[in-house]
């Protein structure tokens, strides 16, 4: 519905263009028609008066006169070799240019004014020699279409309402289009809020209850691995019993992080040195921190949740990245202050992203390892978020090694 809304819209400013364009090129047409008759008209009023005259230089200039109103500014008698005979009102200083033998009307424009040349007319019935009669071979004329001028203004307003009616109707169907583009993501985030809280309170729940029961498991399995004989078949597995519940109680730990919603401690802390000490987690050289990069420079201090931002968002990112890479070539992390805002950007030499999941990456339970929990970037995904800030994945140029980047980008806030 939101794309036809917005195709009905751009089509409807189409037509309206395109209706308003056909009407003002038939104004032209009808203009420069009405332009032709009107210059007959005075041609007619021209040999009117010199016929009744009937002398070779006519009252041209009270013909000019008397036509004022109609558009007429000037009038002539001219020869074929250009020469004036006989003249009325003001010409336009533009040269005058009589065609050598033409049978139709020469037009020209002259800014507001029309100069129009006229073939000779007919000699009169009975004459034998052009001689026998006395009047000039051509007439020039010089008026000002007032009619079709209005007619033609009238036209462009035409068009320029109907250009700033399509133009505000196409650009209310954008802001419109945008508008329902918004409001449809406010729900669906707000339907996938309502779909996490379920999920956190269900998970809450779940972690609560199994918590305690699955200490006891593993303490007394722990145990029992302590009694039995190192090469026994009892005690490995007595140890897998351990690891797998020391593997649940993970989950559950992660279970709690992603449905922690209690406010951040937020404090000045120094950006690189806590990049550091997330790295130093891990084993020697599992991952490689790089200095800012030339002209970043990192701030001394930021204000950040130590605790939570390192072990959840940090260590996690650097642990995902360091088994994605191999060993040979250790992933690369660093920090740097980026158009006012504290970016961190891990990068790893691994496989990289799915196509087309880089946003599933943060989804609960969503995971591409067979023994991940799906909750590790969630938590990351959600510790940014109550900084203010977001991150973002995606996969490194295949230039460049290949692997995937994950970018975390914290504006500057208070506190």
């Amino acid at each position: 519905m939101r794309w036809g809304w917005l195709i009905t819209t751009l089509a409807l400013g189409a037509v309206v263009i395109a209706s308003a364009w056909a009407n003002y090129r038939s104004a032209l047409t009808a203009a420069d028609d009405l332009i032709r008759g009107e210059a007959h008209t005075l041609r007619d009023a021209v040999l009117a008066t010199s016929r009744a005259h009937d002398e070779r230089r006519a009252d041209l200039d009270s013909l000019v006169a008397a036509q004022q109103e109609g558009g007429l500014r000037y009038a002539a008698w001219v020869t074929l070799a250009g020469s004036v005979l006989a003249s009325g009102g003001q010409a336009d200083p533009a040269p005058l240019q009589v065609p050598a033998a033409t049978r139709n009307p020469l037009f020209v424009r002259l800014g507001h004014r029309v100069r129009v040349n006229f073939p000779p007319p007919a000699p009169p019935a009975g004459a034998a020699t052009p001689t026998d009669h006395p009047l000039p071979p051509t007439i020039v004329m010089e008026f000002e279409p007032v009619v079709a001028a209005d007619m033609l203004a009238r036209g462009r307003r035409s068009l320029a309402v109907a250009g700033l009616v399509a133009a505000v109707l196409m650009a209310a169907g954008l802001v419109f289009w945008r508008m329902s583009q918004r409001i449809e993501e406010g729900e669906r985030r707000t339907a996938e809020q309502r779909r996490l809280l379920a999920l956190g309170e269900m998970s809450a729940v779940l972690a609560h209850e199994i918590r305690n029961p699955l200490a006891s498991l593993k303490g007394h399995a722990q145990l029992l691995v302590e009694r039995l004989a190192n090469d026994s078949v009892q005690r490995r597995k007595a140890a897998r019993v351990v690891e797998e519940a020391t593997r649940l109680e993970v989950l559950t730990s992660d279970l709690l992080d992603f449905v922690r919603s209690g406010p951040i401690d937020l404090r000045p802390v120094d950006p690189a040195a806590l990049l550091r000490a997330a790295a130093a987690e891990l084993s020697d050289g599992a991952v490689e921190v790089e200095g800012a990069a030339a002209g970043a420079g990192t701030p001394d201090r930021w204000p950040l949740d130590e605790r939570r931002f390192r072990q959840a968002v940090l260590v996690n990112l650097l642990r995902n990245a360091a088994q994605a890479s191999p060993p040979d070539r250790p992933p690369r992390a660093r920090a740097a202050l980026e158009h006012g805002s504290l970016v961190f950007t891990i990068r790893d030499f691994g496989p990289g992203l799915p196509p087309g999941n880089e946003e599933r990456m943060f989804d609960p339970f969503f995971t591409t390892r067979p023994t991940g929990t799906g909750l590790g970037l969630a938590v990351a995904r959600r510790i940014v978020e109550l900084h203010g800030g977001r991150i973002e994945a995606a996969n490194a140029p295949a230039g460049g090694g290949g692997g995937a980047v994950f970018r975390i980008v914290l504006p500057r806030r208070e506190g």
